[in-house]
């Protein structure tokens, strides 16, 4: 029998110069999962990102085959950890507000905006900030391979970490359009003193990202020149995908990090804006 082989390829790795597995039982780990990516990262107790690494893979490879792989190939998930904090990275959830919200209606809720597949098991997260709730899905084989590996861990939405970390990103003066860029699919939250909008868009084009970010703004009467444009995630300032913006959106600027979260060695050589999602996955664990 040919077993199969899982193309997963390591995009970016970083890890401090003493940094050791022997010490995993004092650090903090965090976990991005997508379709198309997973980052792995781990954090002392004194915030200090001390490992990460980032591999990407091709959409046709089932997620759950992809961490099965990884388990068995690398050092990281063989570690017993503090505690352990899961990102699921997906274009199938639904925010709901919390007085609506009954735990035994969550699959309810969800089938309204999606299909939900046969696979998939259905969870959902507070968003304290909007007092709602984020229900969405995981594929089953993942979350079970996931609470085999790190039975400490505690998994949330992206969405949810996101729109978390809106107030601390939000203009002072103007309305906010958090950009927060993947690399198949991108988010869009609007905010001004409360979220307006979250949704997420898969773009092939230049085209289509901007058409997406007009129409949100549209959609939610949002005036261009009224709007501060936020970029983070996987965009270069050096893009064309980034001068096409500028054309269009006069007050636009790339997210900073939070402080609390400490860059040292070539970690402090990371674009403040990438990897934002994993960094408000590990402060919503705070």
């Amino acid at each position: 029998m040919l077993l199969k082989t899982v193309a997963a390829k390591i995009k970016t790795k970083l890890i401090a110069p003493d940094f050791d597995f022997k010490q995993s039982s004092k650090l903090r780990a965090c976990l991005e999962v997508s379709n198309t990516d997973m980052v792995t990262a781990l954090f002392t107790a004194k915030n200090e990102l001390v490992y990460l690494q980032h591999y990407t893979f091709k959409p046709n490879e089932k997620i759950n085959e992809v961490f099965d792989h990884l388990l068995h190939s690398e050092a990281f998930f063989s570690q017993g950890y503090a505690s352990v904090y899961v990102s699921i990275s997906n274009a199938l959830y639904t925010v709901i507000p919390s007085s609506l919200f009954q735990a035994d209606d969550k699959e309810k809720w969800l089938a309204y905006n999606h299909v939900i597949g046969g696979d998939d098991i259905v969870l959902s997260d507070d968003i304290n900030s909007t007092d709602s709730k984020c229900v969405y899905a995981i594929n089953q084989k993942l979350k079970v391979l996931i609470d085999q590996t790190f039975p400490n861990n505690h998994i949330k939405h992206k969405s949810t970490c996101i729109t978390e970390s809106l107030a601390d990103v939000a203009s002072k003066t103007h309305k906010t359009c958090l950009v927060h860029v993947g690399t198949e699919s991108f988010d869009v939250a609007l905010y001004e003193k409360k979220l307006l909008f979250f949704n997420t868009f898969e773009y092939q084009s230049t085209e289509d990202f901007l058409y997406f970010i007009l129409a949100s703004l549209e959609q939610n009467k949002l005036a261009v020149d009224e709007t501060e444009i936020v970029l983070a995630g996987e965009i270069e300032a050096q893009s064309a995908l980034y001068d096409t913006l500028k054309e269009y959106f006069p007050k636009l600027k790339f997210a900073v990090h939070n402080k609390t979260i400490v860059l040292n060695n070539d970690f402090a050589k990371l674009p403040n804006h990438f990897y934002y999602s994993l960094f408000n996955l590990y402060l919503c664990a705070l």
